[in-house]
Protein backbone atom coordinates (compact mmCIF):
# COMPACT_ATOMS: atom_id res chain seq x y z
CA UNK A 1 0.00 0.00 0.00
CA UNK A 2 1.41 3.66 -1.10
CA UNK A 3 0.86 5.80 1.84
CA UNK A 4 -0.31 9.34 0.78
CA UNK A 5 -0.65 12.73 2.39
CA UNK A 6 -3.09 15.44 1.49
CA UNK A 7 -2.48 19.16 1.92
CA UNK A 8 -5.41 21.46 1.65
CA UNK A 9 -3.92 24.97 -0.30
CA UNK A 10 -4.93 28.04 0.59
CA UNK A 11 -4.14 31.72 -1.13
CA UNK A 12 -4.62 35.12 0.17
CA UNK A 13 -4.25 37.96 -1.26
CA UNK A 14 -3.94 41.34 1.08
CA UNK A 15 -6.36 41.38 3.17
CA UNK A 16 -8.82 39.76 1.42
CA UNK A 17 -10.35 36.69 2.79
CA UNK A 18 -8.18 33.66 1.71
CA UNK A 19 -9.19 30.94 -0.43
CA UNK A 20 -9.22 27.07 -0.81
CA UNK A 21 -7.44 26.50 -4.08
CA UNK A 22 -7.70 23.13 -3.61
CA UNK A 23 -5.74 19.83 -2.28
CA UNK A 24 -2.04 18.34 -3.36
CA UNK A 25 -1.63 15.11 -2.55
CA UNK A 26 1.97 13.65 -2.23
CA UNK A 27 3.10 10.13 -2.44
CA UNK A 28 5.20 9.62 0.77
CA UNK A 29 8.19 7.40 0.57
CA UNK A 30 9.19 5.57 3.60
CA UNK A 31 7.13 7.77 5.67
CA UNK A 32 8.58 10.94 4.45
CA UNK A 33 7.92 13.50 1.76
CA UNK A 34 10.45 13.74 -1.04
CA UNK A 35 11.28 17.60 -1.01
CA UNK A 36 12.06 17.47 -5.38
CA UNK A 37 8.97 15.53 -5.76
CA UNK A 38 6.92 17.53 -3.30
CA UNK A 39 7.97 21.08 -5.43
CA UNK A 40 7.34 19.53 -8.81
CA UNK A 41 3.77 18.74 -7.48
CA UNK A 42 2.95 21.72 -5.77
CA UNK A 43 4.82 23.87 -8.99
CA UNK A 44 2.21 21.57 -11.25
CA UNK A 45 -0.91 22.42 -8.57
CA UNK A 46 0.04 26.11 -8.88
CA UNK A 47 0.43 26.26 -12.81
CA UNK A 48 -2.70 24.92 -12.98
CA UNK A 49 -4.20 27.64 -10.75
CA UNK A 50 -2.40 30.44 -12.75
CA UNK A 51 -4.29 29.03 -15.71
CA UNK A 52 -7.58 28.90 -14.25
CA UNK A 53 -6.87 32.26 -13.42
CA UNK A 54 -5.76 33.82 -16.67
CA UNK A 55 -8.59 31.40 -18.36
CA UNK A 56 -11.06 31.00 -16.36
CA UNK A 57 -13.95 28.02 -17.31
CA UNK A 58 -17.12 29.10 -18.80
CA UNK A 59 -19.55 30.94 -16.52
CA UNK A 60 -16.49 31.03 -13.95
CA UNK A 61 -17.29 34.24 -11.58
CA UNK A 62 -20.57 34.98 -13.52
CA UNK A 63 -22.24 35.44 -9.71
CA UNK A 64 -20.03 38.08 -8.58
CA UNK A 65 -20.12 39.99 -11.98
CA UNK A 66 -20.18 43.79 -11.39
CA UNK A 67 -23.29 45.18 -12.56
Amino acid sequence: MTDEITLPVFVRVGEADEAHFGDLTITLSEGRIELPHYRREMASFLRAAADEIENPSPNEGDDDAAP
